[in-house]
């Protein structure tokens, strides 16, 4: 018999304590499990993991009931049923709820047992759908979305100005989120003025096709330091003030900074997770690896159907999460982001934000050059190659998935070859620096 690997009993024991928790703190059933195993694909296997679960949440339970203890997913709703049964009456005519997109059905049911108790009593939620990215914990972006549905009659107002990005990164993630329909619509201001070119994307180029994105970060940071450093007249009013650099990633396993974080003169460098930025911010930001794959920008890592049996439903939009998710770190910045991405592999939504953002979308080298964008793509750059009779011609990095093909002009001027990774491309030797 084949020994089970480490890394499949973690996963497994994740996802009991995450069924645990769901189950108590929304107070699920077995019958509500049962019912829920039918729309699943398997159904065989989701409704025994249904009455498996069961059994396990009931000996947890019990054994808090024993020890006369209580765990923080009981809380709420023991709350609820204490309102509901009016053991427990409640002094409020107003409920104040702030970072209302990541509300769950059970933190939902709270409110609604303390509105309907006290008579005229009023719901004021703030928040903001295109930052809702905890589902993991339970939170459903329905009840904020069709906050009318679950709550009543209501007036919506739009807090629409930033005070955080600069104009071309709030326009270009607004049109970015707002790809998917079902987000509520905004018009986004920003009390900072526009920064051309803030945003940059930068490909990585590696052995056996495996960028080194801690390598390049740390690149990037001396480069940007670097360069702050010869402007410094212009951003420094008062000494030893730094400006903010964060680098952010989508999983742990990415961390450049396992031996600790770098130091600079002219910046403070920071490192986070995507989830964990939610609500920082930083004059730059350095968002690594946002390329296709399974551990990429989306993530394809899909969570196993049964979590269904306990969390809200999937969202019909692909990726629709994950795009939040990326929002979020896209917006931590004021001054520029930089998108680290794998040269032959880029993201999609590296694509769309090229085809968003337009002239202030700028793809260049880790030193700063202007790649030569190809004009089909977008995300590609042009590179010298030969054909098969030995005529030069320029071609775009993303072949064969792009077939765009140009002629070089004889004697084009401010072209000149550079090497990034293992072959020579064509870059603007003219760098133009980034604008304050």
């Amino acid at each position: 018999m084949k020994e089970v690997e480490p890394v499949v009993i973690e996963h497994f024991l994740k996802l009991i304590a995450v069924c645990i928790k769901h189950i108590r703190a929304g107070d699920l059933t077995l019958e509500m499990l049962l019912e829920r195993a039918n729309s699943l694909h398997d159904k065989k296997r989701a409704k025994a993991f249904a009455q498996a679960i069961w059994k396990i949440t009931e000996a947890y339970s019990k054994k808090l009931i024993d020890d006369k203890r209580i765990d923080f997913d009981a809380m709420i709703a023991n709350a609820t049923r204490l309102v509901e049964e009016a053991r427990y009456k409640s002094p409020y005519s107003l409920l104040l709820v702030d970072e209302f997109q990541d509300i769950s059905d059970s933190r939902a049911n709270l409110i609604k047992a303390l509105k309907h108790q006290k008579p005229f009593s009023k719901i004021f939620a703030v928040g903001d759908d295109w930052q809702s990215i905890y589902r993991f914990a339970g939170s459903d972006i329905s009840i904020f979305t069709q906050f009318e549905a679950n709550f009543g009659a209501s007036w919506q107002g739009r807090l629409e100005t930033t005070y955080r990005c600069n104009q071309v990164i709030a326009d270009a993630a607004a049109n970015f989120i707002q790809r998917n329909p079902a987000q509520l619509r905004k018009a986004v201001r920003s009390v900072r003025p526009a920064i051309a070119r803030s945003i940059r994307a930068i490909p990585i180029t590696g052995e056996q096709g495996k960028p080194d994105f801690s390598q390049a970060s740390l690149r990037l940071l001396e480069r940007l330091d670097r360069f702050l450093g010869g402007i410094a007249s212009q951003w420094r009013t008062s000494s030893p003030t730094k400006l903010k650099v964060m680098v952010l990633w989508r999983y742990n396993l990415l961390d450049p900074f396992a031996g600790g974080l770098p130091v600079f003169e002219n910046i403070e460098v920071s490192g986070l997770s995507f989830h964990r930025a939610k609500g920082l911010e930083a004059d730059y930001t350095i968002l690594l690896d946002v390329s296709e794959g399974d551990y990429g920008v989306p993530s394809r890592i899909e969570d196993d159907e049964l979590l269904n049996l306990v969390m809200p439903q999937p969202e019909t939009f692909e990726y629709a999460e994950e795009r939040r998710l990326f929002y979020v770190a896209l917006t931590r910045a004021s001054r520029g982001v930089f998108l680290l991405m794998n040269g032959r592999q880029p993201s999609r939504y590296i694509h769309e934000l090229a085809n968003i953002a337009g002239s202030n979308f700028r793809l260049e080298t880790i030193d700063g050059a202007a790649l030569p964008q190809c004009p089909t793509c977008h995300v590609g750059h042009l590179v010298e190659r030969e054909s098969k009779n030995g005529d030069r011609f320029l071609g775009c990095t993303q072949y064969p998935e792009c077939n765009h093909t140009a002629r070089p002009k004889a004697g084009q001027a401010g072209i000149t070859a550079v090497s990034s990774g293992s072959e020579p491309v064509l870059s603007v030797s003219n760098r133009r620096k980034w604008r304050k």
